[in-house]
């Protein structure tokens, strides 16, 4: 596979400051002869490549869940606080920020997740880097650059999760199940392939539910459909007090506002416009 010509994961001279590598030095199923190291040994060595780490509860009912007071929001890379921390809490799981620029998909078996379904909707998967799960079943992380324009899982099948923000836990944190560790397969970041971006795609907005049965409400979503930057909130406005006068705005509001967010007005806005177009077409009634 080609690599991306940004990929700041594919090797120090094109790395960005700042950003993370694909992995930490020479991961222990990399077939590499390794010397094993401390859990701090790896928090600090993750975070001498740009990854944000913070401590997790190793065992117990809150395993995994985060030590600090304000969580995965506390990470850092500062070489103190990790040892701090650590000697604090020698056994603790490492967790790592999902940086902003990748994205993950959380295989988990326990609920149907697998590779093979995943393909099975988006085709053949590039090499990437991954985790394993020390629990062993077969659940992984897979880490991806992430595209531009928003991501949504609602097309995944079950059993697989899209990351996009908080964290995850990191190699060579032990199961608090199993006492297995988790384990790295070092590739470099691939970037998404085609199939799968357009699984990960929100669907687009076609405002025609109205269209053929109310020729004014298809008129006025039309109007709203074509409006530009820098018109889009007066134009919504007017369509929606046009639709309150006439009676039309529960029929037509939903895809007013479909209608709006597919020109790029963003839903919530959009929404509050249409609530004030009500209020004022509404008072003149």
């Amino acid at each position: 596979m080609a690599e991306h010509e940004s990929n700041p994961f594919n090797g120090e001279h094109d790395r960005k400051p700042g950003s993370p590598q694909a992995h930490p030095r020479a991961p222990a199923d990399s077939g590499e002869a390794t010397t094993p190291i401390t859990m701090v040994e790896a928090a600090l060595d993750l975070a001498s490549k740009g990854w944000r780490v913070h401590p997790c509860r190793p065992q117990g009912p809150k395993a995994k869940s985060p030590l600090l007071p304000h969580g995965h929001l506390e990470a850092a890379s500062n070489p103190e606080k990790i040892c701090g921390w650590w000697a604090r809490w020698p056994n603790a799981m490492i967790g790592a920020v999902v940086p902003e620029s990748l994205f993950v998909l959380d295989i988990d078996p326990r609920n149907g997740g697998s590779v093979e379904a995943l393909e099975a909707v988006a085709g053949t998967l590039p090499a990437t880097l991954s985790t394993w799960s020390g629990r062993e079943d077969g659940g992984r992380h897979l880490y991806f650059l992430r595209p531009r324009g928003e991501l949504t899982s609602g097309n995944l099948p079950p059993g697989i999760d899209l990351k996009l923000n908080g964290y995850l836990i990191m190699p060579p944190s032990l199961h608090p199940s199993t006492g297995r560790a988790y384990r790295w397969e070092p590739h470099a970041v691939a970037s998404v392939p085609p199939a799968l971006r357009e699984v990960l795609r929100p669907p687009r907005p076609e405002p025609s539910r109205t269209q053929g049965r109310q020729p004014e409400c298809s008129a006025l979503v039309r109007l709203v459909g074509r409006l530009t930057a820098g018109e889009r909130n007066r134009g919504l406005f007017w369509a929606a007090c046009r639709a309150t006068e006439k009676g039309l705005l529960p029929a037509v509001e939903d895809d007013l506002v479909a209608a709006a967010t597919s020109v790029g007005l963003p839903e919530r806005e959009a929404r509050k416009t249409i609530v004030s177009a009500r209020r004022t077409a509404g008072s003149q009634r």
